[in-house]
């Protein structure tokens, strides 16, 4: 996990977050990626191949040859008709096991868009705070610190203090929208030997976008559904010495400079304030202490 995690900002919304010492929590609706945490997990795997498997793990379970989950209802069922099926056939015991399996894909197939429907509305009021790792990344300052002309704040854990960076979880990409189930994860729960796993499901949904957005290097905190689920987002306080730094854009106005950096040392006298500048002789930005002239 990075040592610091970092807000891109408007010069206006700089001011507002500062003097509030909030930072606004948003819901899906309101980011600017359409698929985030709205997006339907695929279900399109090979389903004579999980057929296959899960037939092939059941038959293990009743012979004892692999343990079941405790808390799966196949595997409570397989358990208790152990006593009653001893010394069938493997084939047969396939034959009998094979009509369960199938009306377990007919029940999705029937029941997936419903839920589907359910878990796009009850995410839509999740609350999520963006941030990333690194101050110099040039296209985050081009798309959300207008261009050049605005801030950086630097956000740490307060020592001592229950802060909710360390919640921070690193967003993955994908080219493609992941599966619901893996065909080798579905075939040992259709089995018995595990049980679904509703968190793993969730935060797929939460912490993961296209790689279209990898250059944001986002790490993500979700925080439920905030005080007031039904709101659009939620200005939440931030301790004054999580808040650690600051950089000014290279195209910032001088007396926008003069303005932020008056406001930080009055508010955030510990905060250390930089100056982001275009480097001589490489297509970075470079970080200087800050100077007023």
């Amino acid at each position: 996990m990075p040592d610091a995690f970092y807000k891109y900002m408007t010069y206006s919304t700089a001011n507002i977050v500062l003097e509030n010492q909030s930072l606004r929590w948003s819901t899906p609706a309101t980011l600017n990626d359409p698929y985030d945490i709205q997006f339907d997990l695929r279900i399109n795997f090979d389903r004579e191949k999980v057929l296959c498997l899960s037939l092939e793990k059941l038959w293990k379970i009743f012979t004892g040859e692999l343990t079941g989950h405790p808390d799966n209802q196949t595997s409570i069922a397989i358990i208790r008709l152990r006593p009653h099926l001893q010394g069938i056939p493997k084939k047969h015991f396939i034959k009998k096991m094979e009509e369960g399996i199938k009306k377990s894909f007919a029940s999705l197939d029937n029941n997936i868009q419903q839920i589907y429907q359910a878990t796009r509305e009850h995410l839509s009021t999740a609350k999520i705070l963006c941030l990333t790792d690194s101050p110099i990344n040039q296209l985050m300052w081009a798309y959300y610190a207008d261009s050049n002309r605005g801030v950086v704040l630097r956000f740490q854990d307060e020592p001592g203090a229950s802060s909710p960076y360390q919640m921070a979880q690193q967003m993955s990409y994908m080219p493609d929208i992941p599966m619901l189930f893996e065909e080798n994860e579905l075939s040992d729960f259709l089995a018995g030997l595990v049980t679904f796993d509703q968190a793993k499901r969730v935060n797929t949904l939460i912490y993961t976008k296209s790689n279209a957005w990898k250059h944001e290097n986002e790490w993500r905190i979700f925080a439920g559904h905030g005080r007031n689920k039904f709101a659009p987002h939620e200005d939440k306080p931030f301790g004054a010495k999580e808040l650690t730094g600051a950089v000014f854009g290279c195209r910032m106005p001088p007396e926008q400079k003069t303005s932020l950096s008056l406001t930080i040392k009055r508010l955030y006298p510990h905060a250390e304030i930089f100056q982001a500048v275009p480097a001589n002789h490489s297509f970075q930005l470079e970080l200087l202490p800050f100077r007023e002239i």
